[in-house]
């Protein structure tokens, strides 16, 4: 029995190919294995999911590479590094062709965890319910949502904004009710909880590439017969390829139906981009210090070169 769990909706892209990941292995090896998928937080909130997989209440999970460096440490959180990978195409050059998969991996091991694959979450934007922002001075006293991580704190308030740490379970209402003006996410999540509606200011900043590391217990998938584990990572591999192809085409999709729903989408410049990149460089050097320069070096080496 494989026992996936997430906190997407059963309508995304990640669900799908979750499913047809079932699909596969038994079309493959009739009656081997079993794959049941738990979607919307069906099996708990993210953190107590992680430690499912350790436990072995389930099998996978797959959520917020932060959620996975939150008990595996700062190494693994440089993944989420603010313009590592400004682009679609250079993350996925980076993760799946450059190594930082098995990076990823190698600051993962000492936890106890493994990454079976990455899906596609979306390039992170900011989402807002008082207007666009393309520079720090914009930025200047909006209450922006964070995931509850350090890296995501830091980014932020050197961005220029005012993060403020939430659980996700609280978001829509601070919202709604102006307790936070602005929240950073994948347009896939603005789109599954509509939150255009109530934030009618979409600013396209591609600031993090925020990929959903599929993990497992390291124990349990080397305790895989060779061909059965080889299988298993075949089919993980063939589902995150083509469910990063479809989110991918979806986001723009996301796009079209936020501006004729009477949203504003605008994007950043080449120059407000670079301005954002110098402003974040402490956040860099502040985890150079934590990692060491042979490891950050070794992240920073994965990203393709123009």
């Amino acid at each position: 029995m494989i026992k996936i769990g997430h906190t997407d909706s059963d309508t995304r892209s990640t669900h799908k190919w979750s499913v047809w990941l079932g699909e596969w292995l038994e079309d493959q090896a009739p009656g081997r294995f079993k794959v049941e998928v738990y979607p919307n937080g069906q099996l708990g909130d993210s953190p107590d999911m992680v430690a499912g997989v350790k436990l072995g209440t389930l099998t996978m999970e797959f959520d917020l590479s932060s959620v996975v460096s939150s008990v595996s440490g700062p190494a693994t959180s440089a993944v989420d590094l603010p313009y590592l990978y400004p682009t679609y195409e250079d993350w996925v050059q980076g993760t799946f062709e450059n190594g930082g998969l098995e990076l990823f991996n190698e600051t993962l091991a000492p936890s106890g965890y493994y990454c079976v694959g990455m899906f596609y979450n979306g390039m992170r934007q900011v989402i807002s319910r008082t207007s666009t922002y393309h520079n720090s001075e914009d930025l200047h006293g909006q209450k922006i949502r964070v995931a509850q991580n350090d890296l995501d704190i830091k980014t932020w308030d050197a961005m220029g904004g005012s993060p403020t740490p939430m659980s996700w379970n609280e978001v829509l209402t601070s919202l709604s009710t102006g307790t936070i003006e602005a929240l950073d996410h994948s347009l896939g999540v603005f789109n599954d909880f509509n939150i255009h509606e109530i934030a009618p200011y979409i600013t396209i900043t591609n600031h993090a590439s925020s990929p959903f590391p599929i993990v497992c217990s390291l124990e349990w998938i080397e305790s895989l017969d060779p061909e059965d584990r080889a299988l298993i990572e075949e089919g993980v591999a063939l589902a995150c390829e083509q469910q990063r192809e479809e989110e991918r085409a979806n986001e723009m999709e996301y796009i079209e139906r936020f501006k004729e729903e009477g949203a504003t989408v605008e994007e950043l410049t080449d120059e407000e981009v670079a301005a954002f990149k110098e402003a974040v460089q402490p956040v860099y050097d502040d985890l150079r210090a934590q990692i060491g320069d042979d490891l950050m070096d070794r992240w920073l080496a994965t990203v393709p070169q123009s």
